[in-house]
């Protein structure tokens, strides 16, 4: 190794580093959905009939686990979750140097950067996904294409569109009989996959997954907001383009077998992006390995600089750009996770833990603060547009941070109805809770103590 080499390998440390530091203090978004789903399945609910989502179990499982074992110390879930992540870079550099490339420490150094910086958070399903691919890639460069496809499948329970990843490989010539263990060892695995899951959940896993992709299938179309957002609010957006940037620079003829290696995994990292066509920022995390590979197959240099020069100063300054991102986007969900831990622990102080709690807002890590139950809000009832189409009526309703309908700025009580039934509710401690508006149902409104929460929350501003 290098005196270039170690510099290389310190900053990738230093990336991890950063993105440990940077987390939230407490999760939000999916990943607080993925935490909820993991602590109701420890306590008894089931998944995909009392918990309702789309993906495979596999991320769901693992937050289970993360929930068995470190209860709601977040901090050690973030440990766990960054120690899943550095083993996946470490793994990455070992796959390099099986490939021989002599610029492996730059290219981990370009994963670790990409991969940790950019996103806001650990404990996707696509971090995993990585980790096995990785894995994968790694196993059948050492000739071992059996556990190779194992670890692919294993990648496949978390992101689907990671069998894609088995093309760079397959393409490559290498004899009928690996590619067959790399075939067996995937099927093997998805068979003792499914044979656990039978034994641990019962048949009605799998007839209740698939009545809910059936509702998603239907209901699903293309939505290109996702990709407008990933591209304009979200850093990994412009992080891919820098990467794609300093591909187009350093690329050149021959291309060696590393080299189209890469590529081919970088089409097809990219191509999962649009399975299904929803282009949410988490599915672009997957190409961060794939081109940081196919960079540093082309052993890039200072003269890369100067032959092309327009793509170095577009690389650069769209790395800047992406770095205002960063620091914007760490700011907003550190404040958001406070707020959010002020508000839920005041709800469960105030009422206990139990209570059947809905947001208007995607903020499932108000539930999770709180202690509360879902009233039955899910990806389900999203896609067939049937939101307040509640199993049980709430007990707490909580609109905010960022939109709040005008009638509910009124503060005036309001109903809710199905088919069948209606129910009450009044605001609770009006113009006492900062940016959110806090409903109940009449019975409840007493046991909130408001005169506490003006000097937490502060105005609405």
């Amino acid at each position: 190794m290098s005196r270039n080499d170690w510099i290389y390998l310190g900053l990738s440390a230093l990336a991890v580093v950063f993105s440990v530091l940077k987390m939230p203090v407490f999760p939000v978004n999916d990943p607080a959905l993925f935490e909820y789903f993991g602590r109701e399945m420890l306590h008894g609910q089931r998944l995909y009939a009392d918990l309702l989502d789309v993906k495979p179990p596999s991320i769901f499982i693992v937050n289970e686990l993360w929930q068995r074992l470190f209860s709601d110390d977040y901090a050690l879930h973030t440990y766990a979750e960054a120690a899943v992540n550095t083993a996946a870079i470490a793994l990455f550099a070992l796959l390099l140097r099986r490939w021989k490339l002599e610029a492996w420490a730059l290219g981990t150094f370009l994963f670790a950067l990409s991969f940790s910086l950019p996103f806001p958070q650990f404990d996707y399903t696509q971090h995993y996904a990585i980790f096995f691919i990785v894995l994968a890639l790694y196993l059948s460069a050492r000739s071992r294409n059996l556990w190779a496809g194992a670890a692919l499948a294993l990648a496949t329970t978390f992101w689907i569109p990671a069998a894609l990843s088995a093309v760079p490989i397959l393409v490559q010539p290498i004899p009928w009989g690996q590619r067959w263990r790399l075939a067996g060892g995937f099927a093997g695995a998805i068979a003792l996959y499914l044979a656990a899951l039978l034994v641990s959940f019962g048949p009605q896993l799998f007839s209740d997954f698939a009545r809910i992709w059936s509702v998603r299938v239907a209901a699903h179309g293309i939505d290109v907001n996702d990709l407008y957002h990933t591209l304009r609010f979200s850093a990994m957006g412009p992080a891919i383009g820098v990467l794609l940037l300093l591909l187009l620079m350093v690329v050149r003829r021959p291309i060696g077998a590393a080299s189209r290696f890469a590529l081919i995994w970088s089409a097809c990292a990219l191509l999962g992006t649009a399975i299904p066509p929803d282009f949410f920022e988490h599915y672009f995390l997957p190409s961060t390995p794939a081109l940081s590979m196919a960079i540093a197959s082309f052993r890039p240099t200072v003269n890369d600089i100067f032959r092309r020069p327009i793509f170095a100063a577009a690389a650069l300054w769209l790395a800047y750009y992406d770095a205002t991102i960063v620091a914007a986007n760490t700011q907003r969900f550190d404040v958001q996770a406070k707020m959010v831990i002020v508000v839920g622990e005041w709800i469960r102080s105030s009422i206990g833990s139990g209570a059947t709690l809905y947001t208007y807002e995607y903020l499932p890590e108000m539930d999770l603060v709180a202690q509360a139950n879902m009233p039955g809000r899910s990806s389900l009832l999203d896609f067939t547009r049937e939101r307040f189409n509640w199993p049980r009526f709430p007990e707490v309703i909580v609109f905010g941070p960022n939109d709040i309908p005008r009638s509910i700025l009124k503060l005036k009580p309001i109903v809710a109805r199905t088919r069948t039934k209606s129910a009450k509710y009044v605001p609770v401690c009006a113009d006492s809770t900062g940016r959110f508006i806090i409903y109940s149902t009449p019975d409840l409104t007493g046991s909130f103590h408001c005169k506490d929460r003006t000097i937490v929350f502060g105005t609405k501003s």
